[in-house]
């Protein structure tokens, strides 16, 4: 693979990568103290990360894809068909399965949505590595990837096995393991973290070593963005839920936008006119890029309304039109974003400020 030729410590800038990509980590800790300490309505918290976070980034998704012709062009099954059959799969089990479709629904959400937010992550320690300059025969590279994955393994295993084993109000379909295996993971855990501390220690006089203790700030923060919600907000599964997806926006929100603002630099695009020019510099352009998302989100809830008015009769009322859009949203986000943020690609590459794709 090649690298850059000299090391860099952020993807954005030093600040806008501590705000999205270190600092964001954080409100999952406001969730837990809303919900332990303050005793809050979960509906609330759901709600306010609905707004601040989880809405927006879910709408970022259609400035990504939908507002830029050649992705639409390149990739039209992908991007149109699948989502569209996404809708009619929930419109149906919703419509005919009851509380068995409603289990199967959220549990598709948790599981799918723990492999999204692992695979956010891991994209963005790809391309601090990749900005790093640290070669791939480094062996604490080469750590990074499994410490992250059997970390977050080993959250889903502890909650599955101590409870409790529902989102919003359902339970979803799990199996309990044993306490032995639970711990049992805990031994590789530590021991790839002991490797990969003393390893770090050791290159400490490389020439990506700053670059590289960044990157171990980022697993701790991902680490802690994983942590809280399956540890410590045991009592309440839909504000877990919402601390890890207001976390998990906030990141996608400063991707997208630096994705944006690289992609668009040289001016605006007639393939892609509004949201190149609302990708130029300057913070007007900047506070109506978040007008424009909070507009489509304002859309969406019409949209909603007007579902609602027409099938009252039929007893699926905003709540119900309500819950099938919103979830229709989020599993086509996460297919959507499977597709779409591919650094192996060459262009994508080069949109999210790497030169070369990896070999």
């Amino acid at each position: 693979m090649s690298v850059a030729a000299a090391p860099r410590l952020s993807i954005i800038s030093p600040v806008q990568d501590f705000l999205f990509f270190f600092l964001s980590a954080s409100v999952v800790l406001i969730a837990w103290a809303a919900t332990a300490v303050f005793h809050v309505e979960p509906f609330y918290v759901l709600a306010t990360v609905g707004v601040v976070s989880n809405g927006p980034h879910l709408i970022a998704t259609w400035s990504r894809v939908y507002f830029d012709r050649r992705e639409v062009k390149e990739r039209p099954i992908a991007l149109l068909v699948m989502p569209g059959l996404i809708f009619v799969f929930v419109a149906l089990v919703t419509w005919k399965a009851g509380y068995p479709g409603a289990r199967l629904l959220n549990s598709t959400i948790l599981y799918w949505a723990t492999w999204h937010f692992v695979a956010q992550n891991w994209g963005i320690l790809r391309i601090y590595q990749r900005k790093s300059g640290e070669p791939e025969t480094s062996l604490a590279l080469k750590l990074e990837r499994p410490m992250l994955l059997l970390f977050v393994v080993w959250c889903v295993l502890y909650r599955l096995h101590t409870g409790p084993r529902m989102l919003f109000g359902t339970e979803i379909f799990h199996v309990v393991p044993p306490r032995e295996v639970v711990l049992g993971l805990l031994v590789p855990v530590l021991g790839l973290f002991g490797v990969y501390l003393a390893q770090r220690v050791r290159e400490h006089d490389r020439p990506w070593a700053k670059a590289a203790w960044v990157r171990f700030g980022f697993l701790f923060c991902a680490f802690l963005g994983f942590f809280v919600p399956f540890q410590m907000i045991t009592t309440d599964d839909t504000s877990a839920f919402a601390a890890a997806a207001c976390w998990h926006g906030f990141q996608y929100l400063g991707m997208v936008r630096f994705y944006h603002r690289n992609t668009w630099r040289s001016g605006v695009d007639p393939n892609a006119k509004i949201i190149s020019w609302l990708s130029q510099p300057g913070w007007q352009r900047g506070t109506l890029y978040v007008a424009f998302l909070l507009s489509l989100a304002g859309a969406v809830y019409g949209v909603i309304y007007g579902l609602s008015l027409v099938t009252r009769e039929a007893g699926w009322n905003f709540a119900t039109w309500g819950g099938v859009v919103w979830i229709t949203l989020t599993l086509s986000h996460y297919w959507l974003d499977g597709v779409i943020w591919k650094l192996r690609r060459p262009e994508l590459a080069r949109r999210v400020g790497l030169e070369t794709a990896p070999a």
